[in-house]
């Protein structure tokens, strides 16, 4: 690699280090950095960690520092020298010194706000892919088309939380000193160690989570601080009203079947009693398409059924069969008509 481009990656960090301002594109250089070094993450969350307790232990003994400046101020004056000669010339010095000499071990610097922002985890699915991950952890993450999962660089520290929009399915590893947080635009699931699927596409009115094993938790994040737990095999429902009026209906399901909410690990679609509208929302994630209903009537109607290994295609000529459902198909764009 570059020596030169090594040199330069090495300045933005110390800098980062010594709590100073970076430009935009020192920034940018820095994240692609790290974008075409993954290895190199691991060892910058880890040093995070490292600055982040650092800084804690500063604080915790910023009294201690200050009786001990005020004793070298006593020992200087003592002296018969000139104090404010001394202080001076070589008060940042002595600071450091004094610093130094109270902890050995301590890192100080490094700007909070910049190491959250750089060493921050975004992934992001597209449509027609899914996407597995492990937590620092332990915990396992199944993340279905279209989808978008992110956590901080303090991951794991003090609680272990994670922001989601679209679908996942949570393998939570187990820890009763730390719970684990999903936070999404309706609702926040907390939970132990448990299996559950979470679902909170921005573009659907609901956000649903569904319990599979363990327990979890559920505010939703525009009411009070009731907590509603899920037992297995039970979803909680929000939806949002179409008036946008803030207002939204809450329904718990007990004894349901979870196959119906999570066949899409095993790339299975299975629905029942589904409208069109619904429907074209999943193809068009599993399978990277846009879909247009021309005709309003058809939205409502509904569908039941299971789909594995069909193509786009051959679920088209189904509808078609089923339903007298018309279509036309350009590159990756279907039309649906009478």
């Amino acid at each position: 690699m570059d020596p030169v481009y090594e040199k330069n990656i090495d300045s933005i960090v110390l800098r980062l280090m010594e709590d100073e301002e970076i430009t935009p594109e020192e920034a940018s250089l820095l994240k692609q950095w790290i974008k075409d070094n993954p290895e190199k993450s691991r060892e910058l969350q880890e040093l995070s960690v490292l600055w982040t307790r650092f800084d804690a232990e500063m604080e915790s003994d910023r009294d201690v520092i200050n009786k001990k400046w005020k004793e070298t101020e006593s020992i200087i004056k003592r002296s018969g020298l000139s104090f404010n000669h001394i202080i001076r010339n070589f008060r940042k010095y002595a600071a450091v010194f004094l610093i130094g000499m109270l902890l050995p071990s301590l890192v100080i610097g490094y700007s909070v706000l910049n190491r959250e922002k750089l060493l921050s985890q975004v992934i992001k699915v597209p449509y027609g892919a899914k996407s597995n991950l492990m937590l620092p952890d332990g915990t396992e993450i199944i993340m279905n088309a279209g989808s978008t999962l992110s956590y901080d660089a303090s991951y794991g520290i003090k609680e272990r939380k994670v922001n989601l929009t679209g679908e996942a399915y949570f393998k939570v590893a187990k820890n009763k000193h730390k719970l684990f947080f999903v936070k999404t635009k309706d609702m926040t699931v907390k939970a132990y160690g448990t299996e559950f699927n979470v679902k909170c596409y921005k573009e659907d009115r609901s956000t649903e989570a569904t319990l599979i094993e363990g327990v979890i938790g559920i505010k939703l994040n525009n009411r009070s601080n009731k907590e509603y737990i899920l037992k297995p095999d039970q979803q909680l429902k929000y939806s949002v009203s179409e008036d946008n009026s803030g207002k939204g209906n809450l329904i718990i399901l007990k004894n349901i079947n979870t196959k119906f909410y999570t066949s899409w690990v095993d790339d299975i679609i299975k629905v029942k009693s589904i409208t069109l509208k619904a429907l074209a929302l999943k193809l068009e994630r599993k399978y990277n398409v846009t879909i247009h209903i021309e005709n309003k009537e058809l939205e409502n109607m509904k569908f039941t059924g299971v789909l594995e290994n069909e193509t786009i295609e051959q679920i088209l000529q189904a509808l078609e069969l089923s339903a007298s459902i018309q279509y036309k198909i350009d590159n990756r764009e279907i039309w649906l008509y009478k």
